[in-house]
């Protein structure tokens, strides 16, 4: 038997698909990173382009592991798009490759995360950035979770440890999206039995829009107070 190294499930696409309609949010994301965002970029898992649209275009590389999000990503994108499995072996050819790799709500995803992070370390130049945003806090895993084939979520620690193996110096390691850990918690945890039962996907995605209008911009507050807990991890790492 195969083990399983991506945990993916069949709400996946659907989750991804309205996770890139989030603007706001996408926008509040990356503003996390834009310092980071520039010369060669790679985007590890880029999936349907949610976040790809708002990168810097020159010199960007997309990839992922899914042969049809890398078909559709060469269709609607200009950049290079690789297939690439994070968690193999990488080729040679882009060793000390890459300025900046980003990756968002990815990692969880990946059963050995280590050797996935090893293998970014391997693809940057000295000097390049790793630039990791994934979930937080693994007292609020529940159904949600599930859904999205979550293998973990992280503690801040744990984060900086795995990175500080690979051998990145941290720059910035920090909970985000402080309101999002409640209404995460509320709808994975709390409901998320009860909502399963009644099949109310068209809710969470009228709830997911409510979050970008009303709740995002005050996200952006969190750059001058960090929260002390979060939904998500905003990890930024140097290769020396």
């Amino acid at each position: 038997m195969i083990k399983q190294k991506i945990k993916w499930t069949n709400k996946s696409n659907l989750i991804l698909e309205r996770a890139g309609s989030l603007n706001r949010y996408n926008d509040w994301l990356l503003s996390n990173f834009s310092l980071y965002l520039k010369g060669r970029l790679l985007e590890i898992g880029a999936g349907l382009g949610g976040l790809s649209r708002s990168l810097p275009q020159e010199n960007l590389y997309l990839a992922d592991l899914n042969s049809d999000y890398v078909n559709y990503l060469k269709n609607e994108f200009n950049a290079k798009v690789l297939l690439l499995d994070i968690e193999k072996n990488i080729s040679d050819k882009y060793s000390n490759y890459f300025d900046a790799i980003l990756s968002s709500n990815v990692f969880e995803h990946i059963k050995n995360d280590q050797q996935a992070i090893n293998n970014s370390y391997r693809m940057l130049k000295r000097g390049g950035h790793f630039l990791l945003f994934v979930p937080a806090c693994p007292e609020i895993y529940g159904s949600l979770d599930t859904d999205m084939g979550h293998f973990r979520r992280y503690t801040l620690r744990e984060v900086m440890e795995k990175a500080q193996i690979a051998g990145f110096k941290i720059i910035t390691a920090k909970y985000a999206n402080m309101p999002g850990y409640l209404t995460w918690w509320g709808r994975g945890v709390l409901l998320g039995n009860l909502i399963k039962k009644a099949g109310k996907s068209p809710l969470d995605n009228f709830f997911g829009r409510i979050f970008d209008i009303l709740i995002t911009p005050l996200l952006y507050l969190e750059k001058y107070v960090s929260p002390p807990f979060g939904q998500s991890i905003v990890l930024i790492a140097q290769k020396p």
